[in-house]
């Protein structure tokens, strides 16, 4: 099997991307009316696209009846769905394009992402083969929202991370490039900013370690001056560049002639709404819903005889549940390579050269279960409702640590290799018979009744 998926990785990359695109793309037109928050997300890019300043002010009437201008986010979604709209036309599918765009954008660097922390064609083939099986991924890919943007961009982050921690004597560049596009993330989502916090926790670890290795009474200033050094070189690189990046996704609003001033009283308005609202909401949910795949969105519904179809922003319910089992694999797994590398040499066996390749596996496994906790439990702090797509970005990491798993299982003993194509053949089967929840689709009331709404939370009273 290595052997075939190393020949033909291009190809079979290729396939899934191109099932990525079908599924996003199919019917993507339906339903030729606003969904959800697209009364707000399209209506402002519609807005952008006309150069109109309204798309930068929070004091105008609805520009269209039932309708609002988004101006609580920052604008690089809505540009891109502005492009769109440009090209496509003021439609359904013009505003949804981009977000089908970026859906397929996000297999593909999901698959970089295992690729480049593992260094496994078969991890990465997996981890973009379970990411396009999900259905949180396939809805707000088929939405007029910046998740799948800020998804994207958070990703885009990480690949980048990634290969500057791979590189031979970290080269800059690519550091520098993570911050720029975590800088972006930010211009497409305030949550963007959880980029910044792995590359800067493992960044804060690196220059405490480089400080505390090898320290005498001699070396002590010239490794205070060095540290002082490193520090303001991230200080420039993690908070000055992408905070310049985030003003400047605010270009186009500067271009139709709107000032510094006006950003500032944009953003005090921003805070105040986001920390003083007072609102529920029947699809609120909190983190741990979104970790158990119990609180769906609903999106929108039709009807007709003995029929109905919804669309859900809902996980694959397989993909989840043993997703969140492999979560808790790994945290015991890094225990035992933790306590192996402390009884291989003591606490300095944590860096013995002997324990090379036991760190490699442990820091790789370690990166991926922070990263993977740092784009959702923040959330938990939020003063505002939540919602489950909010879980977005992490459900990438998810399907990557997943791989990781199901790999080892594949290369393991026979009754290990027919667990994991259970697995896997249980992933391909839920989105089969849940895609048409996922895409509103309509089906016979009871198969709606008897699986979509058969868990009692999974249907929004």
């Amino acid at each position: 099997m290595r052997n075939i998926v190393s020949k033909y990785y291009p190809q079979l990359l290729l396939a899934i991307l191109a099932f990525s695109f079908f599924t996003r793309f199919y019917r993507l037109n339906i339903p030729e009316k606003y969904v959800f928050d697209e009364v707000y997300h399209a209506v402002t890019a519609k807005l952008i696209a006309q150069n109109d300043t309204r798309a930068y002010e929070w004091t105008n009437p609805p520009p269209e009846p039932n309708t609002a201008v988004d101006w609580l986010h920052p604008p690089i979604a809505k540009y891109f769905q502005a492009l769109s709209m440009r090209l496509f036309g003021e439609t359904s599918f013009g505003w949804r394009f981009s977000s089908a765009i970026f859906g397929v954008i996000a297999i593909l660097l999901t698959a970089r992402l295992a690729d480049n922390l593992f260094k496994n064609k078969s991890v990465s083939l997996i981890a973009a083969l379970i990411s396009s099986l999900d259905g949180l991924m396939l809805t707000m890919s088929r939405i007029a929202m910046n998740d799948i943007h800020v998804t994207v961009f958070i990703l885009m982050a990480l690949n980048l991370y990634t290969m500057y921690l791979n590189s031979k004597r970290k080269k800059l560049k690519f550091l520098i490039l993570a911050a720029l596009f975590s800088g972006i993330a930010m211009g497409t989502k305030w949550s963007g900013v959880f980029s910044l916090l792995i590359i800067g926790f493992f960044e804060a670890i690196n220059l405490m370690t480089t400080f505390f290795s090898k320290i005498s009474k001699k070396l002590v200033l010239a490794k205070v001056k060095t540290l002082l050094k490193n520090t303001f070189l991230l200080f420039l690189t993690l908070v000055i560049l992408p905070s310049a990046i985030y003003i400047l996704s605010y270009a186009h609003m500067f271009i139709l002639g709107k000032d510094f001033n006006h950003l500032i009283e944009m953003h005090k308005n921003i805070w105040w709404y986001q920390t003083t609202l007072v609102a529920t909401h029947p699809a609120q949910s909190r983190p741990i819903d979104w970790f158990l795949d119990s609180k769906p969105v609903w999106l929108d519904v039709s009807w007709s005889e003995g029929k109905r179809g919804d669309e859900y922003a809902f996980g694959n319910p397989a993909i989840f549940w043993v997703g969140d089992i492999l979560i808790f694999a790994t945290i015991v797994y890094l225990i035992y390579l933790f306590v192996k590398m402390i009884k291989n040499g003591g606490w300095a066996g944590i860096t013995a050269n002997k324990n090379l390749k036991l760190k490699k596996d442990f820091f790789r496994l370690f990166y991926l279960l922070f990263a993977y906790l740092a784009v959702w439990l923040p959330w938990q702090l939020s003063p505002r409702i939540m919602f489950f797509y909010h879980y977005l970005p992490a459900v990438p990491l998810l399907s990557i640590n997943m791989a990781f798993w199901l790999n080892k299982l594949l290369t393991g003993k026979k009754n290990h290799r027919i667990l994991a194509m259970i697995f896997l053949f249980s992933f391909v089967v839920i989105f089969i018979i849940w895609f048409p929840h996922w895409t509103g689709i309509e089906v016979p009331n009871e198969i709606k009744d008897n699986i979509y709404f058969a868990v009692d939370s999974w249907k929004q009273k």
